[in-house]
């Protein structure tokens, strides 16, 4: 009876492996379909025209919009022909030979339509905005300090300042946090009206009627600081009532103990075009403010954009490019630039280089070209201040676990330059993030860690990625069983 039993299982045994023997041959078969289906898809979609990158990359937004709206097009007529094949056998001959011919006219209209998309013309926006002489003739006032509060470099920063087109900052984190509060969403629709079309200065190119989601207008006030968009923005917010949207800057600002602000205009208009007092700030305050601001994720993504297009009511798209002249120097991503008179030409800088993330503000400068070179000689020499202590590609001392991957623990480096900047004296701590491989396995660069800056009193002040530094396969079901059973052996 025992030997019986024992037969019983050892045949239970073997069969199981067979099981998932072949299990795993199903599995490697269908990778293989899909590896041969990715192939062709990256075939089909090589381009045959010669056209080079930068010539793609202008194409990129008339592709997207004729990409849509041929899917649309295409269901429809799937649904169609499935609906004519299944009656074909009840239709006569005429009405199918109609029927061909209604669907090769409708094709062709498509085509006619898809093309007039494929052939809409790209203009640049109209400027208004002049930026003239500066009539302010004190010193530059300067903050720079790291996001962790590092102060790097300061001059009169507690001293009042007229901010101009600053204020919009404020204006954009007020509205993303009535979205927050289900106040607003991000696409509603807004329409402009003769009252806010042209307030002056620089402006989202719009005519009385012409709608445009919240989302786009405060895109458009970080890239191209639209006068017209921050009005609009604060009148839907505002419920109609802008004095309202004013109030809820200055108590954002105290929120953020940004006591010497003082906000009357939502865009930073001067009393010429406004008949309201001049907003004030300092350039400790801006600091404050541009630290809370690359903590939104949005309004993160929107400021690193080199420039926003629109349609207009032509069906034209419009072409805005983004204010800020230093983006992608310095590992500058944002802020903002601000200008009126009196105010002279202010700036909020954000930049990241290796695991220093800074703020750097500047008040007053006499021109563009001044603000943008006094920024450039300032990272200039912070660059020089900046001490590397782990370098960009360095292997870590240490081995990460990976769930579900032929390796059971692997080694990463670091994706970027690691710094201590004067006397920071950071500290370092390893993170294993413990990832599991997926069906394509771990890619070289996939991150499997995170390197974390600490302060003095041991607050994570910042990270860098720690990636994959080879490929590695994902461990297949019959493996997966296999190391299961073995406790990890396997």
């Amino acid at each position: 009876m025992v030997k019986k039993i024992k037969r019983v299982l050892i045949f239970g045994v073997l069969a199981l492996f067979a099981v998932l023997i072949y299990a795993e041959g199903e599995q490697d078969s269908s990778k293989e379909g899909i590896t041969v289906k990715e192939e062709k898809s990256k075939n089909s979609t090589t381009r045959e025209d010669g056209s080079s990158e930068i010539e793609q990359a202008t194409r990129r937004g008339y592709s997207k919009h004729f990409r849509h709206g041929k899917k649309r097009r295409n269901s429809k007529h799937e649904e169609y022909n499935e609906y004519t094949e299944n009656n074909q056998n009840r239709s006569s001959n005429w009405k199918s030979k109609s029927e061909k011919w209604q669907n090769k006219t409708s094709s062709l209209k498509d085509s006619n339509s898809e093309e007039t998309k494929h052939r809409r013309k790209l203009v640049k926006a109209i400027e208004h905005e002049h930026e003239g002489a500066s009539h302010y003739y004190g010193e530059v006032i300067k903050f720079i300090a790291t996001t962790d509060g590092k102060v790097l470099k300061e001059k009169m920063s507690r001293q009042k300042h007229p901010i101009a087109s600053l204020t919009k900052v404020m204006n954009i984190l007020v509205a993303l946090e009535q979205v927050d509060r289900g106040n607003a969403k991000l696409d509603d629709k807004i329409c402009f009206t003769p009252e806010f079309v042209n307030m002056g200065g620089s402006w989202l190119n719009a005519k009385a009627g012409d709608c445009y989601t919240l989302k786009d207008l405060l895109r458009a006030e970080i890239i191209y600081s639209a006068n017209n968009a921050a009005y609009l923005v604060a009148h839907h917010i505002g419920k109609g009532n802008i004095d309202n949207f004013v109030k809820l800057m200055n108590d954002k600002a105290k929120e953020l103990g940004m006591n010497d602000t003082r906000y009357y205009t939502p865009a930073g208009l001067p009393p010429s075009m406004t008949n309201k007092n001049m907003d004030i700030s300092t350039a400790y305050d801006m600091y404050l403010l541009g630290n809370r601001a690359i903590r939104d994720e949005r309004l993160r993504a929107w400021m690193k954009e080199s420039e926003l297009v629109l349609q207009n009511s032509e069906g034209e798209d419009v072409v805005y490019n983004n204010r800020n002249h230093l983006l992608d120097q310095f590992g500058i991503y944002g802020l903002k630039t601000g200008f009126h008179a009196q105010a002279g030409y202010n700036m909020i800088v954000s930049s990241k280089i290796g695991n220093l993330e800074i703020i750097s503000v500047t008040l007053g400068n006499k021109s563009d070209n001044a603000r943008t070179e006094d920024q450039e000689q300032e990272f200039t020499q912070l660059e020089k201040r900046m001490i590397p202590v782990y370098k960009a590609g360095q292997e870590i001392n240490k081995k990460f676990k990976i769930k579900n991957a032929e390796a059971k623990e692997i080694k990463g480096v670091l994706s970027t330059n690691v710094y201590q900047i004067d006397n920071t004296n950071y500290k370092f701590e390893v993170k294993d993030l413990q990832v599991s491989a997926e069906k394509e396995g771990i890619s070289k660069g996939d991150v499997i860690g995170k390197l974390e800056v600490l302060s003095n009193d041991n607050k994570v002040v910042g990270t860098v990625d720690i990636v994959a530094q080879n490929d590695y396969k994902q461990l297949s079901l019959f493996r997966r069983i296999l190391r299961f059973i073995t406790l990890g052996l396997a």
